[in-house]
């Protein structure tokens, strides 16, 4: 690793912006939100479809914002996400009347959805292709790893900020305002990542049928998103909920708890270049869901806290190989040109998957319970999984566009 950020500069400053951007908006920031939204007396309903406006944005969003981001490049595009992101997280902390919160959730998902398209293809022109996987890895370990301290100190921010009324609109504001300013911390060294180290080469246009096989074939690539997107919403919005009902915890607790999910999420794809060595891409995803699933399974049915804890830890950090491996896996089937193409189709599926499932989890939160739900997500990592191996497990370059390049 170190020898990587050595000799490439720029590898050095996207790792240090993407930990400070998780520490704020994925560390502190996660865990607190929703509890603010219950000190504004919003019920478990409304929460969710706060929580399902920004995969909304998202969906309705992707593609075009990879288009846009193919004209002005990946970097010009996260640069002005940034920017979008800050001012989603003041919105509700300035202005916190539902219909302004409601536009800061769907602001947020437009403009994290643009951060998000054009991360990956930047990614991939920082490092060579024999490098990409164990990048991808390096950035999960140190982004998630911050989120994961964010997650510990953002749990204890309130009781800091209002040791008497910790559980208040007031410390629950202060602690996201908080998390909105160690976010924009990052700007700064993102601004060190001067160019592109690949440029982007022009081709010939694509006649009308020639696009539409593009980008159906660009769907069926990124089909396993849409079950991903699935699992992820009926979960991830909800976990400090989860724990706080299931196991009356505190908030400094349940901060504590999500901590150890999200370092399970920085230090088992770690071992990514060493599955993808020993297995494959493609077998050793469809092998890491298949624990991921057990995890959730047994989360579902933990009563004690000790083994949903251990639970939570496997499901998600094995689930969250699917990420650092399957978008190199996606980008290294295609020409550059359709890279950030590509990322917003599948950031499309993941949208729909998510926005469907985090719109119907207060529902199910109050018919079927926890229990349930996690059974159900343990069934939607397994085929996520199991769809990652039938479509990749040979490898893939989409024809038409080939042709067009040669």
């Amino acid at each position: 690793m170190l020898k990587l950020l050595a000799e490439r500069r720029g590898t050095l400053w996207f790792l240090l912006y993407g930990s400070i951007f998780h520490i704020g908006l994925f560390g502190i920031a996660d865990v607190i939100l929703n509890f603010y939204f219950v000190s504004l007396g919003y019920d478990t309903q409304t929460i969710s479809a706060l929580q399902s406006l920004s995969r909304l944005a998202g969906f309705v969003t992707s593609v075009p914002i990879s288009l846009i981001a193919n004209r002005i490049g990946s970097r010009r595009t996260i640069a002005l996400a940034n920017y979008g992101i800050l001012i989603a997280m003041l919105l509700p902390i300035l202005v916190p009347q539902l219909a302004m919160v409601a536009f800061s959730r769907f602001l947020l998902g437009f403009v994290y959805g643009a951060q998000q398209i054009a991360s990956a293809p930047l990614m991939m022109t920082l490092v060579p292709k024999d490098e990409r996987t164990r990048f991808f890895a390096y950035n999960n370990v140190m982004t998630l790893t911050a989120a994961s301290l964010g997650n510990l100190i953002g749990g204890h921010i309130p009781a800091w900020i209002d040791p008497l009324q910790p559980q208040s609109t007031h410390a629950y504001g202060v602690t996201l305002l908080i998390a909105t300013v160690i976010t924009a911390l990052c700007i700064i060294p993102f601004s060190l990542i001067r160019t592109d180290a690949v440029p982007t080469r022009r081709t010939a246009p694509l006649s009308g049928p020639e696009q539409r096989r593009t980008w159906g074939y660009l769907a069926f690539l990124s089909l396993p998103m849409l079950l991903f997107g699935f699992s992820g919403g009926l979960t991830f919005p909800f976990y400090n909920l989860f724990f706080r009902t299931q196991f009356n915890l505190s908030d400094d607790m349940v901060g504590t708890v999500i901590s150890i999910g999200w370092m399970g999420m920085a230090l088992i794809p770690a071992f990514n270049p060493f599955w993808e060595r020993q297995f494959g891409r493609a077998r050793a995803l469809a092998i890491t869901m298949a624990v991921a699933s057990v995890g959730f399974f047994v989360l579902g049915l933990a009563a004690a806290l000790p083994l949903a804890v251990v639970a939570f830890f496997v499901g998600i950090g094995f689930r969250n190989v699917n990420q650092p491996l399957y978008q190199p896996l996606l980008l290294d089937s295609l020409p550059t040109e359709l890279h950030n193409n590509a990322i917003g189709v599948s950031i499309l599926l993941w949208n729909i998957g998510w926005f469907t499932s985090t719109a119907l989890s207060g529902t199910l939160q109050v018919t079927i319970g926890y229990g349930a739900i996690m059974q159900l997500v343990a069934v939607t990592v397994l085929l996520t999984g199991l769809g990652v191996l039938a479509i990749f497990r040979k490898p893939r370059m989409i024809p038409s566009m080939q042709s067009a390049l040669d």
